[in-house]
């Protein structure tokens, strides 16, 4: 993939996540916002025609209040009443469906980042912490075939990786030998070391790190950041990397 896929590919998920933005939390925000400036202009116009009936009264009425306009006033606090009761119903509705549509938002995200996650391959039946061997029971159709890398989850988080041995043709099970790495210490931040082992129970997936093939790539690395190699060590792998000959002293 070149550079102006790549781009291209960037750009089109910029445009789908500010799509996504603006129908999750600007139309909604901009629903609400009108919901309550309708809300205002019908508690105004109640109060108005409730101040205006009222000047009406005061101006007509005698000294001694009449029956009827006793009756009227109360007629003129009950429809206030009446509209304030209206308004703050209003206004329950609005919170309660911003509150369904964020509910809703928020497990749709859910569901989408369970169903993109990586489908488990088996179950962990045993593991020897003497031999850092552990079985693997299959639950699904795709074949581990010996030397395949895969990681052990655990609540969503990766323990560990371990390495396809054999598969046991008595038990349907595959061996697999644990691959000595701190990976769950680096992702989970954990200090106990039996977190980092694998427990009955926890799923086989497809490893999400990368292979030393795949950091390593078939790219041919450019003649001006080669370094000058004798004549016997100038040979190239597979990979289109020099060999080089050397001791490598291990790192405590």
């Amino acid at each position: 993939m070149n550079g102006f896929r790549i781009t291209l590919l960037v750009l089109l998920c910029l445009a789908v996540t500010l799509m996504f933005y603006a129908v999750m939390v600007v139309v909604p925000s901009w629903q609400n916002q009108y919901g309550e400036y309708q809300a205002s202009q019908k508690l105004a116009e109640y109060q108005r025609n409730n101040d205006f009936h009222r000047l009406r009264m005061e101006q007509f009425a005698p000294e001694a209040e009449s029956p009827e306009v006793a009756q009227a006033r109360a007629a003129a606090e009950e429809s206030a009443r009446k509209g304030e009761q209206a308004l703050t119903e209003a206004e329950e509705s609005s919170v309660i469906a911003a509150a369904k549509r964020k509910e809703e938002a928020t497990l749709a995200k859910q569901a989408e980042v369970e169903a993109n996650a990586p489908k488990p391959l088996g179950l962990v039946a045993a593991f020897d912490q003497e031999w850092n061997i552990l079985m693997i029971k299959p639950v699904s159709d795709v074949p581990l075939h010996p030397g395949y890398v895969v990681a052990v989850r655990r609540d969503g988080r990766i323990v560990c990786e371990a390495v396809i041995d054999v598969l046991d043709s008595e038990s349907g099970q595959y061996s697999a030998t644990l691959k000595v790495a701190d990976l769950g210490k680096v992702i989970s931040n954990v200090s106990s070391e039996a977190s980092l082992q694998p427990a009955v129970g926890d799923e086989i997936i497809e490893s999400p790190f990368p292979s030393s093939a795949e950091l390593r790539g078939n790219t041919v690395a450019p003649a001006s950041v080669l370094p000058d190699l004798p004549a016997d060590n100038g040979a190239v792998n597979d990979g289109g990397l020099p060999v080089i000959d050397a001791s490598l002293t291990p790192v405590p």
